[in-house]
Parts: C-alpha cells; structure tokens; sequence
C-alpha cells in the first residue's frame, strides 16, 4: 500500500507538496503524503452490520486530520489505513478540496488501486491533466473566495439517509416529465431544508440550492460554476414538481452562459459574476442558502486495490452546512449525507 502509493504520487505530484500560508497555492516540494496506520478493535464484518445504528461521527476516526477544515494544516494528502482484527481494511483519505474535487479525487483513488494491483498507473489510468494553470493563471484570489454563512458555537450534527432504488422510482413517478435519481432526492432534500429553515426563523423565507458544474475530463483541480436555484416565497409553492422545475431550469441556464464563454477571461466573470452574487445575499440576510452536491455516478465500487471491490464507502461528519449524495453500492439508490444544525436534525428526520 505504501509502495503503490508512492508511485502513484509521481503522476499526481501536487499531493505530495505542502500549502503554503494563504492556502491558495501549493508548494509542489515532494514532501509526500501523510501515512498513517490503525487499529480496529472489531471485525469489518461487525462495522458494517452497525451501519444504520452508527454515529456518523465516529467515522472521522478512520480519517487522518479529521478536523483540518478548522485548522491549518499544509499537508495537502493524508492516508489512513484502518486494520481490523479479522484482516479487514478500511481506507481512509483525507485531501483537501481545494485543490481536488471530487473526480480528482476519484482519479487518484483509481490510479493507487491501480499501482497496487499491477505494480504501475501509466497503463490502465489516464494521467491527469495540468493544463488548467495555463488556461486561469492565477488571479487576485481575493475575488475568488466564497462566503458561506457561519454560526460560531453552533453544534452541528450528519446524519445519512439512504433512498433505495424503489422509492426514487416512486419520485421519479410524481415528477411531471423525465428526471433523473439526483434531480428527485434534491428536490426532497431542498424542500425539508427549507421547511427546518421555516421552523428556525419562524417564518417561509427564500432559499438558494447550489452546486458545482463539472470540470473537463482528466484535468486536475477544482474548476466549478455555481449554479443557483432560487425559492422565492412570493413566486413558488413548496411542492416537489416546482423544486424540480426550479433545479431543472437553473442548470440549463447556467449550461447555456457556459456555452457562450469564449476565453479564459469569459469564464472567469462568470465565475466570479455567480460568487458576488451569493455575497449579496448572504450580506442581506434574508436568504436560507442550502449547499447540495452529489458524486454520484463516479464508480468508487469498482475500485480493487487487489482484494476485492469495497463493501461500503462513506463519507464522514462535516462541521459545516451541506449535503452531499453518493451511490448506494447497487448504483440504484443515493445515499444523502446531510449536515446542519443538531436542532434542525430531528426535524429533517421526521420530514
């Protein structure tokens, strides 16, 4: 494992380097990646027959740095190989994402498996691309920051909600035309975020959804255009067949000014045009922002490092606000990881 891992950071070199203050930029010294090894007191067997019961947060334990979204730590890359007393193996990896999204990150994982099966990468995995500095150089980073809300002293908690294949047929069946599995489970996630978000103010206030547009093939980085739904209270009914048409129309527009970019300096006001706008809303306060993104459709299950393909994986507890989606191990169903406060979390549960 530590072998293949090493040659795998030859390709995927930046990695192995070390952020420098400001953590806008990486210092590519090969310093390497953080390895770690531990031990679980169970067999892989008994984990998994916990999973519905299990506190999320116990899975950061698995995961090197668990808490480096609130500390600065330079290390780009940290692996953790979690060893359970029947031989079983729980890889964990903790890569920070502004410098990887999550094809990036799927990549690197592919390659590994791949140095550790056969020994090297060149020949079954697609080199990743470093062409996107040439194409956005680097900029007032200043500009590029986003604004999220923040509540200091607020407890947050995860909780993981499985849609099986059945009851996202069943969605798909109320929506009015053809949708697709992640369209219907945001569409219900975004109505019970606005409804706890009606419950802590008191009130039906608008509420944005975002997400990440994906970048092109093999490149490597963290390229993405918000795209923007807007709930509007005086315009919209709380209904999923509207959530649906609102997520729906929000992405076709922000495909369409993609379209229409003709250079790097095209795209970068676009980019830019999106973030200032949730600056303004979050500088008025009367907006409910909802951040939602989904991996699924990425193939981590047919990830072998040599063992076999994995039985479960997972994401871990955030501390701040979001949702991310993945594929259950069938494909058919999404797993939904929602983090928010602990006080909205029995509500998002009974909705």
């Amino acid at each position: 494992m530590e072998n293949s891992l090493s040659e795998t950071l030859i390709t995927f070199y930046p990695l192995a380097g070390r952020f420098i203050e400001d953590r806008n930029s990486v210092d590519c010294n090969d310093q390497g990646a953080e390895y770690l090894i531990a031990q679980v007191g169970c067999k892989l067997s008994q984990f998994l027959d916990q999973r519905k019961q299990l506190e999320v947060e116990l899975l950061n334990r698995f995961i090197p740095f668990a808490k480096e979204v609130v500390a600065f730590s330079p290390t780009v890359l940290a692996v953790q190989l979690n060893m359970f007393d029947c031989g079983g193996l729980a890889i964990g990896v903790s890569l920070s994402h502004k410098v990887a999204d999550g094809f990036v990150i799927f990549t690197f994982i592919q390659a590994w498996a791949a140095a550790c099966r056969f020994g090297n990468t060149t020949e079954v995995v697609t080199c990743p691309s470093f062409e996107m500095g040439s194409l956005l150089p680097a900029r007032d980073t200043d500009k590029l920051k986003i604004l999220v809300s923040e509540e200091y002293g607020v407890t947050m908690v995860t909780k993981r909600f499985v849609f099986d294949g059945l009851a996202i047929s069943t969605l798909k069946a109320k929506a009015i035309g053809e949708v697709s599995r992640v369209v219907a489970v945001t569409a219900v996630l975004w109505k019970a975020r606005i409804l706890v978000a009606q419950a802590k103010h008191g009130l039906l206030r608008p509420s944005l959804r975002k997400t990440g547009v994906k970048i092109p093939e093999n490149s490597f980085g963290n390229v993405f255009k918000l795209v923007i739904a807007r709930f509007k209270t005086s315009e919209c009914q709380l209904d999923f067949n509207d959530s649906v048409a609102l997520l729906g129309n929000s992405t076709r527009e922000t495909a369409a000014d993609c379209l229409k970019t003709e250079d790097a300096d095209d795209l970068f006001t676009l980019v830019i045009s999106s973030m200032r706008e949730i600056h303004e809303i979050l500088e008025k306060n009367e907006t409910d922002i909802c951040v939602l993104t989904s991996v699924c459709g990425f193939p981590y299950y047919e990830v072998d490092f040599g063992w076999g393909k994995p039985s479960w994986v997972s994401s871990v507890h955030k501390p701040s606000d979001i949702v991310l989606m993945m594929d259950t191990e069938c494909g058919r169903g999404i797993e939904a990881w929602v983090t928010l406060e602990k006080k909205g979390d029995a509500k998002v549960s009974a909705r």
